[in-house]
């Protein structure tokens, strides 16, 4: 074997196993990250959609209470004129009676549920309609605002009993004397503005508050309540101070969240009243928890596409690997062949054409002198023009593959211009691709007693005893 044909050094595996379970160890890492980043953006989008649905809510409940405040102060003013006729009525029996109906039958389509007439001490007068039992022995004077200082603020709109409130009114008479009415609302008076709060979801809580920062009316989500710490919260988030009739009340709108609980607040009737609700804000784990099989569905197909990355990879590294071992295995191969033989070898590229000889070659048919890298034509000049022939058809062979390997004599001639006959034995090395890439010739003389064959070709080893051939 020559330097010429002296195998690379074999590479490093690619397909290391240390490797590998690091590349697995990286990759699995950034799926984890990628999955807690798509859960903080998931969270971050919840919490901001949670927001928006208890804005959304507030916003409609704020049209809800101005509209039934609206209906209320229609239905008060076309009651108004009953109530004041049938206060100073001087007529029978009966055509109180029948004011008194008329003055029921215009409540029944009103948020109006029952009238009180007080006197000037606060008792009750005269009531039209059927006082509720939860508002009866509930009806005082107008009260005005504790936060107004000296300078009386009216609260219009009280609360009556927890489901239900009233509204105070004065109405003036034929004589021009004012008298102060309570007008007792339904219990559904203001419930689509508290219901509104409904669409915010699971643990919402809504409430109507004066001036005083008071519940007239609240609703809540079932097994929860509107309590003295929601008041409180919203009483500091509103920031309300002491006030006058001409000082401007809390914001008219109003966002925020406070210790994990979203607020959104909208005034009413010009600011003297304020819809607040509350809604809870929902946790990491709640909002993962609701949206599992989305990350479970997730989390499978990034684990499947890591797994189908690294097989590719692995594939490709054993590949390659398996490319380097073919050709040190194939080199290997052909220089412990020719080691083996100890004889002279050809080495013929059938990628380029070039035909290389060993220095062992060199020594027995050149007298120690490697020729120079030759074509194949090259070598088939130096056969025997007898043999040339018949070498051809077997090294074709090879080259078709029919043939894997030849053994046949043929005679090389020698510097001297002498012939000898060897015994040749060829075989084709295939590539990667299963075609022949190289064939490897060895030549060894056959032996014969020596003693003339020396004497006739000087400068060859004396230890070599060819058979010449005419």
């Amino acid at each position: 074997m020559t330097p010429d044909m002296k195998s690379p050094p074999f590479a490093a595996r690619q397909h290391d196993p240390v490797l590998v379970r690091a590349l697995q160890a990286v990759t699995l890492g950034g799926v984890i990250l990628g999955l807690v980043l798509y859960a903080w953006i998931v969270v971050q989008s919840e919490l901001e959609a949670s927001q928006r649905r208890l804005a959304n809510a507030a916003a409609a409940g704020q049209l809800a209470a101005d509209a039934e405040l609206a209906r209320i102060d229609a239905s008060v003013s076309r009651i108004s004129p009953l109530i004041a006729e049938a206060v100073a009525a001087q007529g029978s029996a009966a055509e109180v009676r029948a004011l008194q109906l008329r003055i029921t039958d215009a409540l029944s389509s009103t948020p109006v549920m029952a009238i009180a007439v007080l006197d000037r001490q606060g008792e009750v007068k005269s009531v039209f309609g059927q006082i509720p039992s939860d508002a009866a022995g509930h009806l005082a004077p107008l009260s005005s605002s504790k936060r107004a200082g000296r300078q009386l603020v009216d609260l219009d709109i009280v609360p009556v009993s927890p489901l239900r409130a009233a509204y105070y009114h004065d109405i003036t008479l034929a004589d021009g004397a004012r008298v102060p009415v309570v007008f007792v609302l339904r219990r559904s008076a203001f419930n689509a503005a508290l219901n509104a709060g409904a669409a915010a979801g699971d643990g919402w809580r809504a409430a109507l508050l004066n001036l005083d920062g008071k519940v007239v009316l609240s609703d809540a989500a079932q097994g929860r309540a509107f309590t003295p710490s929601d008041v409180s919260l919203a009483d500091s988030v509103l920031g309300w101070q002491p006030l006058y009739s001409d000082q401007a009340t809390a914001p008219g709108k109003l966002a925020g969240g406070v210790n994990g609980i979203f607020l959104e607040a909208r005034s009413v009737a010009g600011g003297k009243m304020h819809l607040v609700y509350l809604g809870d804000e929902p946790s990491a784990l709640q909002i993962i928890a609701s949206r599992k099989m989305e990350f479970l569905a997730l989390f499978g197909v990034s684990l499947l596409a890591l797994v189908l990355a690294l097989s590719l990879i692995q594939n490709e590294w054993r590949r390659k690997d398996a490319e380097q071992e073919d050709t040190f295995l194939v080199l290997a191969q052909a220089r412990a062949s020719c080691d083996l033989l100890d004889a002279g070898a050809i080495d013929w590229s059938l990628k380029d054409g070039r035909i290389v000889y060993s220095q062992g070659w060199a020594e027995m048919f050149a007298r120690g002198i490697k020729p120079e890298s030759e074509e194949a034509h090259d070598w088939i000049s130096r056969i025997h023009p007898q043999d040339q022939e018949a070498a051809r058809e077997l090294y074709q062979s090879l080259l078709d593959g029919t043939l894997s390997d030849i053994e046949h004599h043929i005679r090389i001639r020698l510097p001297s211009g002498l012939w000898v006959q060897v015994l040749e034995r060829g075989r084709a090395v295939k590539g990667l691709d299963g075609k022949p890439a190289r064939i490897v010739l060895v030549q060894t003389p056959e032996a014969a007693d020596g003693s003339a064959l020396r004497a006739s070709l000087s400068g060859l080893p004396s230890q070599k005893d060819y058979a010449v051939a005419s």
